[in-house]
């Protein structure tokens, strides 16, 4: 150990100093020099970028071979670091590091990139270098690495030519017989250009490989590698990669425009086949007499934009055919307007674009007829947009008197649709051509029921009614969605709308209504497993899903979250459908709602005995 005060320096240029290069170089080449030691004066790391370094200069290898650097620094990125083989600390924790990075990145020194190890110490012998270079390839324990990696030994005037270049400034302090100098390493492109740098002794390994890769000039990486670097930019500051938030909003919006062609185009083929093959299709009798009328519209869809119908669900509601002409006259005006504004911007690059002899005149400051027009025009066409707009909320929110009401009830993860005459069934039944009133409400949280097919939606949020209406004109079954996002398994909540033709409901409703005179309990506990929601969160095959499976259930023992064992028997079924939250099953979260007046004892009784059968 050298004397205090001496200590005091080794231990402020080996640990302190370092750290702060680490935080920021560029704090250490710009801080008030007054502020740091003696020794330190003139020591520090002064970036140069894209700088070229002096590949002509001449270094002895770790055999004793003269070399030249552009022999080493010529097909492949290379790691550049600048040591020497008797530093007591410093180099050796920062060429570790660099083992250490090495380790975790996919790149291999002489088939990938090199490192190139110059030491700044002109006294340093071959033989040291030797050991130096051993040691840390020791260290790395990567077969075939010594070939890219060089331990180099030059003259005092060849160390400081390539150390100017990099922008490495170090300094000899004769009284301990050391140098002081920064812990950092450079990434030079095959052409000898520096390219990265990376500070302190410990460095991020998806830094480095991109700043190899990006290095390389297309030599490495992968497509991955293109797609990263393209969203990440190295931050010299931080010494790290981070985000390009232009250039990620340009590659989603990219990948938005991908997936959503992909998705929509065969789409768009399979419907108009369809069309055309429902078109050659001969009609009926008993389907004519069947079949509504078309709802009265002012103009169709397709003559806003001709394609623009084979976009949408198939149109099957009063109001349906409104809505879709409103879009495609609004998506009309903004293709219209989207190509005369890129028209003219690629007129006027190529019209007043920069020329040898340039013109400077004075312009026209005010033009009446042009100022008019760019406000009127889309004025009216907004005040146009508005009346229509305005027209059909008035006709949607406006309930015919002589709507059938069906209430509706939305709960996590189903639909609950009660009847005029008390029956409950989870898929929409209604009448074609006839206005259907639904009065809904949520049992838990905010749940959203949306038609494709009629162009309706309507938000059902807790402790309040909300009201929505409309007019079927195709007899078909649509799906009908939740639309707002309400948990887990919000995307399972997913049912149909049934319109019926003429006739057809009313008989349909009856029969449904009598489903236990018809059938057996069992039978009938089936039909009402479907139409009741309970399949949504229970299988009958055993696999798991929000509820318990009912397969084999009956007569089995269950552990509770209490503690207890219980046989599954009828009062347990019982109760577990109207108070669920009475005994839950251990490993299931207590999510299920009640059915308490929702179900008759008969209703529950083939639910029992349907169950009883699942064996």
């Amino acid at each position: 150990m050298l004397p205090g005060p001496i200590n005091s320096a080794r231990w402020f240029l080996h640990f302190v100093f370092p750290a702060l290069l680490s935080l920021s170089a560029s704090a250490v080449v710009h801080a008030d020099e007054a502020a740091l030691p003696s020794q330190l004066e003139g020591v520090g790391i002064e970036e140069r970028t894209g700088e070229q370094i002096p590949l002509s200069l001449r270094f002895r290898t770790h055999d004793d071979r003269a070399v030249r650097l552009s022999q080493l620094i010529n097909a492949r990125p290379t790691i550049l670091s600048l040591n020497y083989s008797r530093c007591p600390l410093l180099c050796t924790l920062q060429l570790q590091g660099l083992v250490d990075v090495l380790r975790e990145i996919d790149l291999v020194p002489g088939t990938d990139f090199d490192v190139v190890s110059v030491s700044i110490d002109p006294l340093e012998t071959v033989e040291q270098s030797a050991l130096a270079r051993e040691k840390h390839l020791r260290a790395y324990g990567v077969a075939g690495a010594g070939e890219g990696w060089h331990f180099l030994t030059g003259t005092r005037e060849n160390i400081r030519r390539i150390a100017d270049a990099v922008g490495f400034r170090y300094e000899y302090l004769p009284e301990q017989r050391e140098y002081a100098h920064a812990a950092v390493f450079m990434v030079i492109t095959p052409d000898g250009r520096v390219s990265h740098y990376f500070y302190g002794v410990q460095y991020d390994p998806t830094s480095v490989r991109l700043a190899l890769v990006e290095s390389s000039e297309g030599q490495l990486g992968s497509a991955f590698d293109q797609l990263l670097l393209f969203c990440f930019h190295y931050d010299a500051q931080a010494g790290r990669y981070g985000p390009v938030a232009r250039n990620i909003m340009s590659a989603g919006g990219g990948l938005t425009v991908a997936v959503l062609a992909l998705w929509l185009v065969p789409a768009w083929v399979r419907r108009r086949q369809r069309r055309s093959s429902d078109s050659l299709r001969i009609p009926s009798a008993s389907s004519k007499e069947a079949a509504p009328a078309a709802a009265p519209h002012t103009l169709a869809p397709a003559l806003v934009i001709p394609a623009i119908s084979s976009w949408f669900p198939e149109s099957a509601s009063s109001v349906s055919d409104n809505v879709d002409w409103l879009f495609g006259f609004i998506l009309a005006i903004c293709v219209v307007f989207f190509l005369l504004i890129v028209g003219l911007l690629v007129y006027f690059v190529i019209r007043y674009r920069r020329t040898d002899e340039r013109r400077v005149g004075s312009g026209p400051s005010h033009n009446t007829k042009l100022e008019v027009a760019w406000s009127v025009i889309p004025f009216l066409l907004l005040m146009l947009i508005f009346s229509y707009g305005a027209y059909g909320f008035v006709q949607m929110s406006s309930v015919p008197d002589n709507a059938y009401e069906i209430r509706v009830t939305a709960k996590m993860w189903s639909w609950s649709f009660r009847y005029p005459n008390g029956y409950i069934d989870n898929e929409l039944h209604v009448p074609v051509d006839r206005p259907v009133r639904l009065v809904m409400n949520s049992d838990d949280v905010i749940h959203s029921l949306y038609v494709p097919a009629f162009r309706v939606k309507q938000d059902l949020i807790p402790g309040r009614y909300t009201k929505m209406w409309f007019e079927a004109t195709q007899a078909g079954t649509f799906p009908l969605f939740c639309a707002e996002y309400c948990g887990q398994q919000h995307s399972d909540m997913i049912t149909n709308a049934i319109v019926h033709r003429p006739g057809e409901f009313d008989r349909w409703l009856d029969e449904a209504s009598n489903l236990l005179k018809t059938l057996t309990p069992a039978k009938a506990g089936e039909v009402l497993y479907s139409r009741r929601g309970c399949r949504q969160c229970h299988s009958i095959d055993g696999s798991r899903r929000v509820g318990p499976s009912f397969y084999n259930l009956f007569g089995s023992t269950q552990r509770m979250t209490t503690g207890e064992n219980l046989v599954v028997d009828e009062n347990y079924i019982r109760e577990s459908i109207l108070e669920p939250q009475a005994k839950v099953r251990e490993g299931y979260r207590p999510v299920m709602p009640t059915y308490q007046g929702q179900l008759k004892d008969e209703e529950l009784d083939a639910l029992i005995e349907y169950i009883k059968t699942l064996k």
